[in-house]
């Protein structure tokens, strides 16, 4: 083949007939990387208000042209503080860097020497949290901004083995005063719904309560996989036996899904017998009392419960001829040794 210039004339445009197209998808690209680095950085950066100095906040107030006007000072309940040479001055609802603003201003009128000061808060005791009751390290809590409620249960040591994360009290302060919420931190996380914890704020009060019955919360809060979806109640009722459980159904309850007590029943020592792996725990409790004014906290059942409810002064006859706590707890052990047979077969 005879190479003449139109020929390679031809090849070239024909080689290179995309390369306007090229480079237009390339200057395209590099616009849009452009763009894209101009937008994220014309993004403004998220970042968190700064603190504003409360009463009861410690601060520490430093001129470095003359040191000898150093002080550490505390916010009054006014929300101002007292400097030698100025006075009184505000100084909750500002930041540190309103507040040293305002004091090298003032102080510049008395001593042009002085052109800078430097304000930095030492103690948050305005940012103050208490965590009361079953906690393993009560007290009281201060931060520069209050963390969410299971931080601050743990900031508190966690629970003791006998509280009880489904039951967690809050006691509003401030504007909230005497607002009282009860949380089940226990279920939201374990749910994975932590977002839904309430938010705390300043002056709020966190009461870990006291498991039903001071029984170690590893007891109540054990899995119920493999029991049966029902309860047993016998004694001093109309309708003893077993009975089908229902979601939320406490003590209370029972009784009367079990046609109530009879004349005879002691309301005031109604035992509750909980499984717990091979070994059960016995729960006592005053249900005449909680019918009166709600006390103790409500016990909700679990699968295969067993309540007895004895006879007053140990009066036999009522309900299948059973008085004496001895004999309920015989019955117990029957039922559950049938049970355990049946299961087995």
């Amino acid at each position: 083949m005879k190479w003449t210039p139109a020929r390679i004339g031809f090849m070239a445009t024909d080689r290179f007939k995309n390369y306007p197209t090229l480079v237009s998808v390339r200057r395209l690209g590099w616009s849009c990387l452009f763009t894209l680095g101009a937008l994220f950085l014309a993004q403004p950066s998220v970042s968190q208000e700064p603190y504003r100095i409360g009463s009861d906040d410690v601060i520490e107030i430093k001129f470095w042209q003359d040191p000898t006007l150093n002080a550490s000072i505390r916010i009054r309940e006014d929300g101002k503080i007292t400097l030698d040479i100025i006075g009184e001055i505000i100084a909750a609802g500002l930041t540190e860097s309103e507040l040293q603003d305002n004091i090298v201003r003032l102080i510049s009128r008395v001593n042009r020497n002085i052109s800078q000061a430097t304000v930095r808060v030492v103690q948050y005791n305005n940012q103050r949290v208490f965590v009361t009751g079953e906690a393993l390290k009560p007290g009281k809590f201060t931060f520069e901004r209050i963390p969410d409620l299971w931080t601050l249960i743990n900031e508190a040591g966690g629970p003791t083995p006998i509280g009880d994360l489904s039951r967690v009290r809050i006691i509003r302060g401030g504007a909230e005063a005497g607002k009282v919420e009860e949380v089940d931190v226990a279920g939201l996380l374990a749910s994975g719904n932590a977002a839904k914890l309430p938010k705390i704020r300043a002056g709020d009060t966190i009461e870990i309560l006291k498991s039903f019955g001071g029984v170690e919360r590893a007891t109540i809060t054990r899995p119920t996989a493999g029991l049966k979806n029902v309860f047993y109640i016998i004694g001093e009722v109309k309708n003893p036996g077993a009975h089908p459980l229902e979601a939320n159904v406490d003590v209370l309850d029972a009784i009367a899904l079990a046609g109530g007590p009879s004349t005879t029943a002691d309301l005031k020592t109604v035992r509750v017998l909980t499984k717990d792996g091979p070994y059960s725990q016995t729960l006592t409790f005053n249900a005449e009392s909680y019918a009166k004014n709600g006390k103790p906290v409500r016990y909700i059942l679990r699968p295969e419960d067993t309540i007895i409810l004895p006879g007053r002064g140990g009066e036999r006859g009522g309900v299948l001829g059973l008085g004496r706590i001895s004999d309920y707890v015989a019955l117990a052990s029957g039922i559950a040794s049938v049970s355990l047979l049946l299961r087995r077969r």
